[in-house]
């Protein structure tokens, strides 16, 4: 039986390309499968209100910013959105296990503090902004740990002045302070309990900033004016 079998499967393997399953090819592509399943469960747990998300363009280059409050917020951005958008990610973050299979077949792009790492990111942020794609970042650079907006830092500016005809995006994110992800409870033994159900979230989108007014300065200033403008 042994000997049949290895006789047969060379005839087997000759055959898969007639079966629909090329050789050395991918027949299933699992991204939008996973991405349908987390939109789902996002919109389903933390049931969240969207507005002005109008303002980002159906297709071309586009840069969101927004603030930083809890693991969750790219998540609650990306079910927001009718088109994919790439992150630009903590390496650690992206490193981790099962996480870094999410975030590579999203194509997010991780970056770590040291000075190659910086400069390969913002070269692949530029690269995919020539190439049409909606990149999302979170100047602040970490989630904030009192639920306030953090002072951005200047490599936002630093990626926008390389493609300064990239409209960029304003987006506030606001009633996640406090949830699980976020680091109100970081050091307390249940942290993961949430303390509060049923909790309100948004996500407010606002119009495209001029090019001329793109600075550190004014992209923090919009984001703010907008994270107050519903209520937190």
């Amino acid at each position: 039986m042994r000997a049949l079998a290895l006789a047969l499967l060379p005839k087997l393997r000759s055959s898969l390309p007639k079966l629909g399953f090329p050789q050395g090819k991918r027949s299933f592509d699992p991204g939008p499968l996973y991405r349908r399943i987390i939109h789902s469960l996002t919109l389903w747990v933390y049931k969240p209100t969207y507005i002005g998300f109008e303002n980002i363009p159906a297709e071309g280059p586009a840069i969101l910013i927004s603030n930083h409050v809890s693991y969750m917020d790219g998540p609650i951005i990306d079910a927001g959105c009718t088109r994919n958008v790439r992150y630009l990610i903590d390496q650690d973050i992206f490193n981790l296990p099962f996480v870094h299979y999410l975030m590579a077949k999203n194509r997010s792009i991780p970056i770590a503090y040291h000075r190659k790492s910086v400069e390969a990111a913002f070269d692949e942020i530029s690269a995919g902004l020539k190439a049409g794609d909606l990149i999302c970042i979170f100047p602040e650079g970490f989630l904030t740990f009192t639920g306030s907006l953090g002072r951005f830092r200047p490599g936002i500016e630093w990626i926008t002045r390389r493609d300064p005809t990239v409209p960029v995006i304003p987006i506030a994110l606001s009633g996640l302070w406090g949830s699980v992800f976020s680091r109100k409870y970081s050091k307390s033994p249940f942290r993961m309990w949430p303390r509060k159900w049923g909790r309100k979230v948004t996500a407010i989108c606002g119009p495209a900033i001029p090019p001329e007014k793109v600075n550190v300065n004014t992209l923090q200033e919009v984001v703010m004016k907008l994270k107050y403008s519903i209520g937190s």
